[in-house]
């Protein structure tokens, strides 16, 4: 029942074959070139207008009327494709078309082998115009359609609406289906036509994948650089808030209190009338710096203004020492570093001790710390 028994088919049906169709075939390989012929029209479609003031029950009937209105014009559709003499069978691929997915359903079941071949023909044309997904299994189930002319159609729909398990069977009817169409198509080579434009359409779409996936990564490295690049800044502005150097005598272990120097307070012997000896000049105590440090205006952290700055082994001359033997009064030697100085009128200036070496001698005391704490003008104690 192929292409011997076509016109015994349409005079048992009382239906002329149909309209010769151009020549499509590459007479070079025999293949039918498919590519765009089957794009479809779009659906046209309208929604039925409903009234919102009316009950929900009766919006439910209009619905339901309104779907077996077009169920009903679906099915005289479907029965017009292969009639030649209704009036409706010229325009009912058009009409389905519009229509759209609704139709699918009605024209899935025209393709099959127990209906007339032409209505099976029309209905695989009409679904490739559509182009609904659903139409898939159905036409690949076509393919096996004891009618060469339907097979043909079906390869034609299947390159739209194809999936994976299509190109398996379109390989198959490529190799092995020997029919032709009653206008001389090969349904082999419609398949391989078929095949072709399946295969460049998807490997558009890997190379499109590609590139997507490129510019996905491409940006992805962009926001981690940024990132990376804002986490870095705010880490340092996160250390240069509340983060002052603290000095180091504030966790200095307090020095032994040097006892003041009295010898200079020894009474004279009463009833003696000695002229007092000059005083010899008192000797320089030297020492050196054991850590670079900060000179201060005053002996204490929290008002002691900066004034200067002493380097690692530099020479200093020790002047005074407060009470309570945290810190001295010093001047620089003969030999220090060139970027230590002290900014005061007589080059003097206050440093902790455990900033310094330990004095060779006695250091007289200067200011007693009740003076630094009070607030009050530091004077020099007898």
């Amino acid at each position: 029942m192929d292409e011997q028994e076509t016109g015994t088919e349409v005079q048992a049906n009382g239906n002329p074959p149909p309209v010769p169709i151009p020549d499509l075939r590459n007479s070079a390989t025999d293949e039918t070139q498919v590519g765009p012929v089957l794009a479809g029209k779009p659906n046209t479609t309208r929604p039925l207008l409903k009234d919102k003031s009316a009950p929900a029950s009766a919006r439910r009937a209009e619905t339901r009327v309104a779907q077996q209105v077009a169920r009903e014009r679906i099915a005289a559709l479907v029965a017009a494709l292969g009639d030649t003499s209704n009036p409706l069978h010229q325009s009912a691929v058009d009409e389905l078309v519009a229509i759209g997915q609704p139709a699918v359903p009605a024209l899935n079941e025209a393709l099959s082998p127990t209906r007339p071949w032409l209505v099976a023909y029309r209905a695989a044309e009409a679904l490739g115009q559509i182009g609904d997904g659903h139409a898939a299994g159905p036409l690949l189930e076509a393919l096996r359609h004891p009618n060469s002319n339907v097979r043909w159609s079906a390869v034609r729909a299947l390159a739209v609406v194809g999936d994976a398990r299509a190109l398996l069977e379109l390989r198959r009817v490529a190799r092995d289906d020997r029919g032709k169409t009653s206008w001389g198509e090969s349904v082999a080579g419609a398949a391989r036509s078929a095949l072709n434009e399946m295969q460049s359409r998807n490997m558009l779409l890997r190379g499109a994948d590609l590139i997507k996936t490129a510019v996905a990564c491409v940006l992805m490295l962009v926001a981690l650089i940024v990132a990376w690049k804002i986490i870095g800044d705010l880490r340092t502005q996160l250390k240069q808030v509340g983060f002052e150097p603290v000095d180091p005598s504030v966790l200095a272990v307090p020095a032994p209190t040097a006892p003041p120097d009295t010898s200079a307070l020894t009474p004279a012997s009463s009833g003696t009338n000695s002229t007092p000896e000059p005083t010899a000049a008192p000797a320089t105590i030297t020492g050196s710096v054991r850590a670079a440090a900060n000179v201060r205006a005053f002996p204490q952290v929290s008002n002691g203004e900066v004034i200067g700055r002493i380097s690692q082994g530099d020479e200093i001359i020790f002047l005074a020492v407060t009470a309570d033997g945290q810190w001295y009064r010093i001047r620089l030697g003969e030999r220090y570093a060139s970027s230590s100085k002290i900014d005061s009128a007589n080059g003097e200036g206050w440093v902790n001790r455990s900033l310094l070496s330990q004095p060779e001698g006695t250091v007289p005391v200067d200011i007693e710390p009740a003076d630094i704490s009070g607030g009050a003008a530091a004077t020099p104690t007898p």
